[in-house]
């Protein structure tokens, strides 16, 4: 019984070695990749690295070369409805504010964070290890286009369903909201209520071209420091 145990034991060993140095062979064709310019989006929605998307080395890297390039953030065969989103960052007076980082994450077509569950060790795991997820930067008419599915509310849930958005930029105030969708059916009632007085933004549908079923547009104002 002993020796069977210290083999199972040697075998998980192994297989965590083996996990480790595939995840470190992988970061390091990200990097190569990221540096001779490979679009953060081809990345994102390459199945290759999809194990490593919880990673902050991985999530890091996504952030540095990120820029104001469109944004997707889904595979191509990531399930779901695939929408476009386009928001747009402006100061009090209405000016755009371009090179504002804008990161973004959001849950599947199931309500999950993760792969294999709803939560990534609760909300600040699903903040820093989310699947789907993505760092954009606003262009000179502070416009971001995100391309990603459709998601959906928590599992057991009365919450509706959103992406999370954190915005930061020089010489303002950083600004966290939730992209909301006017067609949610759990969006009503008090929930609505609660989810405006909370700092949502909230968006109709419009009608998008193939391969979108849908598109959404916000609009962000942000505070000088």
């Amino acid at each position: 019984m002993k020796s069977q145990f210290i083999l199972v034991l040697t075998t998980l060993v192994s297989i965590s070695a083996i996990s480790q140095k595939d995840s470190a062979t992988l970061l390091r064709e990200v990097e190569t990749k990221l540096r001779n310019h490979t679009p953060v989006s081809s990345v994102l929605a390459d199945k290759t690295y999809v194990s490593l998307h919880p990673l902050i080395n991985f999530r890091e890297m996504v952030k540095k070369y990120s820029s104001a390039d469109v944004l997707n953030i889904a595979a191509s065969d990531e399930p779901g409805k695939k929408i476009k989103i386009v928001a747009t960052i402006r100061d009090k007076d209405g000016n755009p504010v371009s090179n504002a980082m804008i990161y973004v994450y959001q849950t599947d077509y199931r309500g999950w964070y993760a792969s294999d569950a709803p939560h990534v060790l609760l909300n600040e795991g699903d903040f820093r290890h989310a699947r789907l997820f993505g760092y954009v930067k606003t262009d000179k008419q502070g416009k971001i286009e995100l391309h990603t599915v459709k998601p959906a509310g928590y599992p057991q849930s009365e919450l509706p369903a959103h992406i999370h958005v954190h915005v930061t930029a020089a010489g303002y105030r950083d600004f966290v909201t939730e992209f909301l969708f006017q067609d949610d059916e759990r969006l009503k009632g008090e929930i609505l209520n609660r989810a405006v007085v909370d700092g949502g933004i909230i968006a109709k549908p419009e009608t998008a071209e193939s391969p979108f079923v849908q598109k959404f547009s916000y609009e962000i104002k942000l505070r000088k420091e």
